[in-house]
């Protein structure tokens, strides 16, 4: 004997449109609260580890690694990498952090004093110039009896700083600053005076 089964349609609950749009805001909300809880990115910086003296390499001293939020103006990083054979221009205490400004290259140890020189942009690179760059200084005087003459007054020389000045001030004249000792300023401003000075940046 067969047995008949009717089965009867199951209606499934409406699903209420607002109910999904609720859960939807309420997931944004907590992603967004989840974004504003996290803890701000922390950049490393470079502190003094304890008393550090003027004048030393920073290989040579005690420099530590702290992380701060904002690191404006001074040393990223967590390690000294190019910067070990730099020094201080003053002395840091203990905590204090490395700023660009009072860091020294070493080649103005080797030649702490620095010479200005002025020139027309055609015989300072058109003012390609940055700090950091070196620079050959070449002398030309001007006889009236032959040829001028060139000659290499100073080889490699290590840009301090170099602006190019508006063109309406100084007819956009090149302002350079050299690091000398005090042989090579007395030759600088000897050849300044009696020649023409130009400079050619040297490749990196």
């Amino acid at each position: 004997m067969a047995l008949l089964v009717r089965v009867r349609e199951i209606s499934l609950p409406a699903v209420d449109r607002r109910m999904i749009i609720g859960a939807v805001l309420a997931a944004i909300a907590a992603l967004g609260v989840l974004q504003l809880t996290q803890p701000p990115e922390r950049i490393p910086i470079l502190v003094a580890g304890s008393e550090l003296v003027a004048g030393r390499p920073l290989a040579e001293l005690d420099v530590e690694v702290r992380y701060v939020e904002s690191a404006v103006g001074l040393v990223m990083g967590d390690t000294l990498g190019d910067l070990g054979a730099w020094s201080l221009r003053v002395p840091l205490q203990e905590g204090e952090p490395l700023v660009a400004s009072l860091l020294r290259p070493p080649e103005l140890v080797a030649s702490p004093n620095v010479i200005a020189l002025s020139l027309d942009g055609a015989h300072a690179v058109l003012g390609r110039l940055t700090a950091g760059d070196r620079v050959d200084v070449y002398v030309t005087h001007d006889t009236f009896d032959s040829e001028p003459t060139t000659r290499l007054l100073a080889a490699s020389v290590y840009v301090v700083d170099a602006t190019v000045s508006e063109p309406n001030v100084n007819r956009g004249r090149v302002n350079i600053l050299l690091a000398v000792d005090g042989s090579l300023a007395a030759q600088i401003v000897s050849g300044s005076r009696t020649g023409a000075i130009d400079l050619v940046r040297l490749a990196p």
